[in-house]
């Protein structure tokens, strides 16, 4: 549960904390805003549909994102 609280200061090993994970996800998702595509499909794993929650909902107050995202073989649809 504590490795994917946003505002942990724990580092697992040499996994990216949460706030990385989604601070990288938003660099991508603000770059795709900025190309001419009329649709993107995005296949990706849990950690990165978390990012994805937080990214189009905001951050948990709680921090805790273990539960966000999608579950196994779900579909998402996001508008940029």
């Amino acid at each position: 549960d504590e490795e994917w609280n946003y505002y942990s200061k724990i580092r697992f090993g040499t996994a990216e904390k949460a706030i990385e994970v989604c601070n990288r996800v938003k660099e991508f998702l603000d770059e795709l805003k900025t190309k001419n595509y009329k649709s993107v499909l995005i296949v990706a794993h849990s950690g990165v549909s978390k990012a994805f929650y937080v990214y189009f909902n905001g951050i948990p107050k709680d921090g805790k994102m273990l539960k966000l995202g999608l579950k196994n073989t779900e579909i998402k649809e996001y508008e940029l």
